[in-house]
């Protein structure tokens, strides 16, 4: 996804993908659709019960699957399990707090992996370990990085486990296993730390979405996406902050006169400036247009959408979503313009409106039901703008 300074873009043409691409993936991601995929509730359940569970992530990203439990209830089974299936090297995502409190520094100062994962040093605990490397000493030291009883100075460094540094905001802020690891303890219960590694077969390839399917069910385990950890948390957890909704401010233009709210998300840096036109509580089919930028500019776009809406039906809600670049290059643009229009969902959703019909230049790339609102079909701009 390109962010120009200057100019406000529409959010699918920003994420434009080729139709048979877009099908195609729709049809891999679909939270409706997907029989195959459990439900975030399941591995829910299943992670406060101490079990593995598998999270797949998107074919634009990492295209893998990894096995994450809670790491406060890390076996010696458990890790010989997941080492069998997996690269062998298992990390422990864990909040930044819990970094500063156990004195990780950064693994190097110049991180140039290609998704910026924040590797710390390696670690063993100390007590009760031997080598470090066994099933038994690995889940001892996991379940130890996870207590917050345990401070600093009970670990040798280096070690044989890889903690993780997960970014604040969890998965809506960057789509990674890291983040889904620390977000679903915590949506558990648990204490916020996960361990987690990459599944592959017995040659060392890493296993794919159809392969992925196959281990899920061979080995009776749940598996969901970080896609629809991204629905689950924009319908059940309050992602924005609002600045002004009890004193929206004017705004003239030359299609009407328009009431403005704003929020600020709480997950991430982005900012979100709501347009309204007439009365849209409790009215059906409301035209929704959202466009991604950094600053309010009278694009071609977005007069369209102003007259159009205004001539139409006028009422109407115009989303200017501000400051994200920095969520799409840490995201991808797949998975970062699922939380761009999550958080524009959770906005609208603040207008109690009964149902929306989304205004937009191409196909939105990604299956836009679960987010909380009822989407009423779409409506493209005319070809000829």
């Amino acid at each position: 996804m390109s962010v120009v300074n200057s100019s406000v873009a529409p959010l699918p043409s920003v994420l434009s993908t080729p139709l048979k691409a877009v099908n195609s993936v729709k049809e891999a991601f679909s939270p409706m659709h997907n029989t195959q995929v459990a439900t975030i509730e399941q591995a829910l359940e299943a992670i406060r019960k101490g079990e593995l569970v598998i999270v797949m992530d998107n074919e634009d990203r990492e295209n893998e699957g990894d096995l994450i439990a809670a790491a406060e209830f890390a076996t010696e089974e458990r890790l010989a399990f997941m080492v069998r299936h997996s690269t062998g090297i298992v990390c422990v995502p864990i909040p930044e707090q819990r970094t500063m409190e156990l004195r990780l520094p950064a693994m190097v100062d110049d991180n140039t992996e290609a998704h910026k994962c924040k590797f710390t040093i390696t670690v063993d605990l100390r007590e009760g370990n031997t080598t470090g490397v066994s099933a038994a000493d690995r889940a001892r030291t996991i379940r130890a990085l996870a207590d917050p009883s345990i401070s600093h100075d009970a670990y040798n460094r280096p070690g044989h486990i890889f903690p993780l540094k997960a970014k604040e905001g969890g998965v809506i802020a960057r789509a990674g296993h890291t983040e889904a690891a620390v977000d679903l303890a915590r949506l558990a219960g648990c204490r916020p730390a996960g361990y987690i590694c990459e599944i592959n077969d017995d040659n060392g390839k890493m296993l794919r979405r159809a392969d992925l399917h196959k281990f899920a069910a061979e080995h009776k385990l749940h598996l969901i996406t970080i896609s629809d950890m991204i629905r689950y948390r924009v319908c059940h957890e309050t992602l924005l902050h609002p600045l002004n909704t009890s004193n929206f401010k004017a705004m003239e233009t030359p299609f009407g006169s328009w009431k403005l709210f704003q929020y600020d998300a709480l997950v991430c840096e982005l900012e979100i400036d709501l347009l309204v036109l007439g009365s849209v509580e409790k009215a059906s089919k409301v035209p929704v247009f959202i466009a991604a930028g950094e600053a309010l500019s009278t694009t071609v776009d977005m007069q369209w959408a102003q007259k159009h809406i205004m001539s139409s039906s006028k009422l109407g809600v115009i989303i200017y979503m501000r400051k994200t670049a920095n969520l799409i290059e840490v995201s991808g643009a797949f998975m970062g313009g699922q939380s761009i229009f999550g958080l524009a969902m959770q906005a609208v959703k603040q207008l109690d409106v009964q149902s929306v019909r989304l205004m937009t230049r191409t196909p939105y790339p990604f299956d836009t039901e679960g987010f909380g609102v009822c989407i009423d079909g779409t409506e493209e701009f005319p070809k000829c703008l």
